[in-house]
């Protein structure tokens, strides 16, 4: 059915007059009957009795006009959804963050939903290699990794870019109750008899194999009893008394747990966060938005 039929309904039905909604239309009173008889002849029903002085809608005039008001607020608001999800203040937004980046990710969330409060996410929690290769597969647009990148491929590596977001040092984090430290600061051979808890995934090889170089490096092999990719297990066992958790200072804010005691390590060990895309591809204007407010704070 031709929409100007529907819309020439709406407003002969809203103007109670003819006369007055062509005016309304600025179109010529003929045309806007012959219009409506086209209608009322395709559906094979009279909508408006022109029988009576008075106007008159019939009972499948009215049925017609309620649906007809239904079409076309569907299509304002569809109109109205479009235009505001190509500006960026509605659709959804695909993002990916590591598990230990989660701390940095959930201000920029905070701030930007503040902002675009029609957005909605959805969050992906992967290691850094499983994030470039969603974001390489297109499921997400925007992942926060720890540096460096892990594909092997140059050409994927080639085609993402790197915005810097922090820079922090790996810390170690005891039970209160173990006073095996003395100072705040420790020195990386204090941990040379400890039972050590690692982040060591697909996407965390930095970290663990720069933490096991830097302990050789000062003369002992690290007693590494638990290994696993989600910092917040190894903050639980170190809660839980199995051993000593070695994370990225961020992974504090995790848990915050009253219990739990954590120690800048000498020589530092640093871990590089970054938000990264991919370069020349089309990105969503809601994630542009998002891109924009993260590289402004960070």
């Amino acid at each position: 059915m031709d929409l100007k039929k529907i819309i020439y309904f709406v407003t002969i039905v809203e103007e109670g007059q003819i006369t007055r909604a062509a005016n309304r239309l600025h179109i010529a009173q003929p045309p806007l009957s012959m219009q409506l008889k086209a209608l009322e002849e395709e559906l094979g029903v009279i909508l408006i009795n022109r029988d009576k002085k008075e106007f008159e809608l019939t009972r499948s005039g009215t049925t017609f006009y309620r649906r007809a008001k239904e079409v076309l607020d569907s299509i304002d608001g569809m109109i109205t959804e479009v235009k505001e999800e190509q500006e960026g203040l509605r659709g959804k937004l695909s993002i990916g963050t590591v598990k230990s980046c989660v701390p940095y990710l959930l201000p920029l969330l905070n701030k930007f939903k503040e902002k675009y409060p029609d957005v909605t996410f959805q969050l992906w929690e992967e290691d850094s290699q499983r994030l470039e290769e969603l974001l390489l597969s297109r499921k997400i647009e925007l992942g926060i990794v720890r540096l460096p990148l892990q594909s092997q491929d140059v050409k994927n590596i080639n085609s993402l870019s790197i915005y810097p977001m922090h820079s922090e040092p790996l810390v170690a984090i005891q039970p209160k109750d173990w006073d095996k430290f003395e100072s705040d600061v420790i020195t990386i051979e204090e941990l040379k008899n400890s039972p050590l808890l690692i982040l060591h995934s697909q996407g965390d090889i930095y970290i663990f194999h720069k933490f096991v170089e830097t302990c050789k490096t000062h003369g002992f092999t690290p007693n590494i009893i638990c290994e696993s990719s989600d910092v917040s297990t190894l903050m639980k066992l170190t809660e839980l008394g199995v051993g000593i958790a070695i994370v990225p200072k961020v992974a504090i804010h995790l848990l915050q747990p009253e219990s739990l005691s954590y120690f800048e390590i000498v020589p530092k060990i640093k871990s590089d966060t970054a938000l990264i895309w991919i370069d020349n591809k089309y990105m969503s204007k809601a994630a542009h938005n998002f891109k924009e407010l993260a590289t402004n704070l960070f």
